[in-house]
């Protein structure tokens, strides 16, 4: 159940559902598209702050740790008091340590020096996740933001439970470690799961995504009776099978690679909770069939 992550995944689809309920409520321009842009300024301030000020990185913790992955809490060096008697105070960690303030009423002075970031931590998920949600809402029609968003919502979480599961019963092998079998032969002595994402979790990925474009956007199909320009609706949008497919499978490619550095061109690709909804719309409006 740790390694499922569950709570952190139910409030990543909880937030996107509610998100999408709101979309039926508050029009997605300009109202909507301002809303998110306020919520995820504000956001990025509250992270900002939480680098620098211990206090409100202990509010943030006590909030959401839990809802955290490890690169996004952060760590403080230890702290040291020092009093005027020459004796010090070291806390051992950052749950232990004291903030003190100046007594003003008391002869005893105290000096403490200024805590200091030992590992800075990584803008959350969320941050991205309504950054994506928001160039969506400001880039596409109604319809293939809702298909981008409901894909956030589901396809990601489900990737990564069904890749956990499929691991502990064996039944699941890591990309690298399937590369690496490719590469340099099958060994059957090696882990089968290794670390990173799953084979199992992007086919999960990949067939959650082709269900959720069939929610918003039609399929696409001839009809001669009614294929005159005069039946023709130049604001509508379908898919063939074959496109859906198509989505299904770079969406999964996306979240695999998303997150992580790809020696291959030397850098680290962004959070898929920015680039999910990006590349389904997109790929929405490319392969649309009208």
């Amino acid at each position: 159940m740790i390694n499922l992550h569950l709570s952190r995944r139910i409030q990543h689809t909880i937030t996107g559902l509610i998100l999408l309920l709101l979309s039926y409520i508050i029009p997605s321009y300009p109202l909507g598209f301002i809303l998110l842009t306020v919520a995820t300024l504000a956001f990025y301030y509250i992270h900002y702050k939480r680098i620098y000020d211990i206090e409100w990185d202990n509010w943030y913790i006590t909030k959401f740790g839990m809802l955290l992955r490890e690169h996004e809490l952060g760590e403080w060096e230890d702290e040291e008091e020092d009093n005027d008697d020459g004796t010090n105070d070291d806390s051992a960690s950052l749950s232990k340590s004291k903030h003190v303030q100046a007594n003003k009423d008391t002869t005893t002075t105290k000096y403490k020096k200024r805590s200091r970031r030992k590992t800075i931590p990584s803008l959350p998920g969320a941050f991205y996740f309504l950054l994506g949600t928001t160039i969506s809402t400001y880039t596409f029609p109604i319809n293939i933001a809702r298909t981008s968003l409901l894909v956030l919502s589901l396809a990601d979480p489900i990737a990564g439970i069904v890749g956990v599961i499929c691991s502990n019963i064996g039944l699941n092998i890591s990309w690298k470690m399937l590369f690496q079998k490719i590469v340099r032969g099958n060994n059957g002595n090696e882990e089968r799961r290794g670390g990173g994402p799953t084979v199992a979790g992007s086919v999960a990925c990949g067939i959650t995504t082709i269900l959720c474009t069939y929610v918003y956007i039609p399929s696409y199909y001839v009809d001669d009776q009614s294929s005159s320009a005069a039946n023709y609706d130049s604001s509508s949008i379908s898919l063939s099978f074959n496109a859906r497919l198509c989505i299904g499978i770079i969406t999964a490619i996306t979240e695999a690679i998303s997150g992580r550095y790809l020696p291959i061109i030397g850098v680290r690709i962004a959070d898929d909770n920015l680039w999910i909804p990006l590349v389904v719309g997109s790929l929405i409006l490319l392969l649309n069939e009208d």
